[in-house]
């Protein structure tokens, strides 16, 4: 069955987005891996290490059944960054495994079952979600980042408070210093 057939830069893009967060090595495989979850016309792409949870989105023209799989997303993204730019690819489900095609090139991963993905729960009651683009976002980002901690023992710095509230995000960050 096929998942999808797109551009190679298309599904590079989502794929790299949320691999950022998978270390190498784990205790559970499953944590190597990435979600793949197809809905009509729209793929999701979620990763996880059990404290972050990534997830993006990416349009499809073709509609299909709906499907989730997940695939070892490093191994995955070194076959695509590994092919040519504009090469077309798809992928394609075949007895529990990935196939990845592109011209005559032709790779098959193992997969593990969506089920036993580790998912983060959200409360819908404390859920705020907010659009911004990605410039101003960076922009954003650009203006705390010297405050946030990099390596503090004291994990809660190594980050920044986002707070959206009356049509406004507020972004906050100390190293417990500034």
């Amino acid at each position: 069955m096929n998942l999808l057939k797109t551009q190679r830069e298309a599904l590079l893009a989502p794929l790299q987005a949320v691999t950022g967060i998978i270390e190498r090595r784990h205790t559970l495989p499953i944590l190597s891996n990435v979600l793949l979850s197809r809905t009509d016309n729209n793929i999701e792409f979620v990763a996880t290490d059990i404290e972050i949870e990534i997830t993006t989105n990416m349009t499809i023209e073709e509609t299909g059944e709906t499907k989730k799989i997940t695939v070892g997303a490093r191994k995955l993204v070194d076959i695509l960054r590994a092919l040519p730019e504009g090469s077309e690819v798809t992928l394609a489900l075949q007895d529990k495994r990935l196939q990845v095609k592109s011209g005559k090139s032709r790779f098959n991963l193992q997969t593990l079952s969506a089920e036993d993905f580790p998912r983060l729960t959200l409360l819908e009651a404390l859920a705020t979600s907010f659009s911004v683009s990605q410039k101003l976002l960076k922009s954003l980002l650009g203006l705390v980042q010297y405050a946030m901690a990099q390596q503090d023992i004291r994990y809660y710095l190594n980050g920044l408070l986002m707070v959206v509230e009356e049509g406004q995000l507020k972004l906050v960050a100390t190293d417990g210093h500034r």
